[in-house]
């Protein structure tokens, strides 16, 4: 795709952005063009703002919103109709599922997935305090499940695994199962490894298309 002489972008080789995408979305105070890697896939009605650096074989669904001075990683995918707030940092291999809230000041680590319409907070009194906000540090190989809420400020360990619809209210410990509201921490059951594998996290193939992608095989990435 070889952007208009006015475009606010730099977009990798071997990109397939669909019609009604938004790349470089201009704001007051903006400084830099929006980043993209290598053999993106953009998917109609998403706006990507300026500001903004994404990696290699970065895949999004329809209707996401990244706002700016947000940095992903390689091999990232984000499902239909997610948003991402301004100033995160979200690690390589990660998958985000559709109807996913990230706030700004999120941090995310590597190989994490993270399950739709899980619910991220930044503020623990809104409105009520003037306080920095402070959003949620998810540390590598972390699995979330779906309708998850993870409140502000909190840690979740490497390796844990969070039951679908828990409450997270408090730090998790590395290799923790966390259920429940509010989230009770367990050991992490044998049959659950110690981390997210990454033959199912990181092909990123699509089942209404042609694309499958198995490069992933030759490269390296962060190990349980």
């Amino acid at each position: 795709m070889e952007p208009p002489a006015d475009a606010y972008y730099v977009l990798g080789a071997h990109a397939q952005v669909d019609p009604g995408v938004v790349l470089g979305y201009r704001y007051p105070g903006d400084s830099a063009p929006t980043r993209i890697g290598d053999h993106a896939i953009i998917r109609s009605g998403s706006i990507i703002y300026a500001n903004t650096t994404i990696g290699d074989r970065f895949q999004c669904g329809h209707q996401v919103l990244i706002r700016a001075e947000i940095t992903i990683g390689h091999r990232c995918v984000v499902h239909h109709k997610c948003t991402l707030e301004g100033r995160l940092r979200i690690g390589d291999g990660v998958k985000i599922m559709a109807h996913v809230y990230l706030p700004s000041t999120t941090v995310i680590g590597n190989m994490v997935f993270i399950g739709p319409g899980t619910t991220f907070l930044n503020d623990r009194l809104p409105m009520r305090r003037a306080a920095p906000v402070e959003g949620a540090h998810i540390e590598d190989h972390v699995t979330i499940g779906g309708g998850v809420t993870i409140c502000p400020g909190i840690t979740i360990g490497r390796g844990s695994f969070i039951a679908a619809g828990a409450v997270v209210n408090k730090d998790v410990p590395p290799y923790t199962l966390a259920v429940g509201v509010p989230a009770r921490h367990q050991p992490l059951p044998e049959g659950m490894g110690k981390g997210n594998l990454p033959e199912l996290l990181l092909p990123q193939t699509d089942l209404f298309g042609s694309h499958h992608d198995d490069t992933w095989k030759s490269e390296s990435f962060p190990p349980p």
